[in-house]
């Protein structure tokens, strides 16, 4: 583990239009209760999940106002820094680019970005663990957890190199073949480095993976909530899986691991 960036994924960022419309359509997926008190004005609404991984809706309307958004810089996810200033420093001796520089909008919150060269972005900040995860209150079989987040990479023996210096963990030797480059967290969701979209030619990126005991009930939960399903289920090695939509056309992958 590097001793300046935690490896570990403290929270995952979906970037929305309408955050009482996420908010009610993820909280429906997982099973979860919406949580009125959340809505205080601020641009974001937090969920804390089972596993220690957590979703942050941002409908980013502070950006917005200040004339700062572009969804090309939209962090991915936020990795947790005992020190954001001393990663910092740690980032920019390694030459990494930082796409946003140190902000403290308010006591004991400090952060920054930096994106790889595939140009996917990244938080570092100085929050806290997630507290106790959300109790299930509705019928869901999908899992309230986030068991790995996708980036979506151009070529993954340099992808590998790149993340993993990074997180100043030991690469893995790649076979020629390999698409797909799991890194394990010390905790929480660990990360794909995913180099199959580019490889097929695909114009989406899935965002993240969420887990059920049994694809087919997950499925058919999903078409009974009208939730649209962008891949239909297929089976590849130890999973089967399909993907879907949320409303603003992220896409998310449902798995069942074998």
């Amino acid at each position: 583990m590097s001793h300046f960036i935690e490896n570990s994924i403290n929270s995952v960022f979906v970037h929305v239009s309408n955050l009482q419309r996420s908010a009610e359509w993820y909280s429906t997926l997982l099973g979860l209760k919406v949580l009125e008190e959340r809505f205080n004005g601020g641009p974001v609404y937090w969920m804390e999940l089972e596993n220690f991984t957590g979703i942050i809706l941002d409908d980013n309307s502070v950006n917005i106002a200040r004339g700062e958004w572009n969804k090309d810089n939209a962090p991915l996810y936020m990795y947790s820094a005992k020190s954001v200033t001393t990663a910092f420093e740690y980032l920019k001796r390694k030459g990494v680019n930082i796409t946003l520089e140190i902000e403290t909008p308010h006591e004991g919150l400090t952060f920054f970005n930096f994106e790889d060269p595939d140009g996917n972005v990244f938080m570092v900040c100085s929050c806290e663990d997630n507290e106790i995860p959300l109790e299930k209150t509705a019928s869901s079989p999908i899992h309230n957890r986030i068991p790995a987040v996708f980036v979506n990479v151009s070529d993954i023996q340099k992808a590998v190199q790149w993340h993993f210096d990074v997180l100043d963990i030991q690469p893995r030797l790649i076979h020629p073949k390999e698409s797909i480059v799991e890194i394990q967290s010390e905790k929480g969701a660990n990360i794909l480095l995913d180099n199959s979209r580019f490889l097929n030619g695909d114009n989406y990126k899935i965002r993240f993976m969420l887990e059920t005991d049994d694809i087919h009930e997950a499925y058919s939960f999903v078409k009974s909530n009208r939730i649209e399903v962008l891949t239909e289920k297929e089976g590849h090695g130890d999973a089967t899986f399909f993907t879907i939509l949320d409303p603003d056309d992220h896409v998310i992958m449902v798995c069942q691991p074998h």
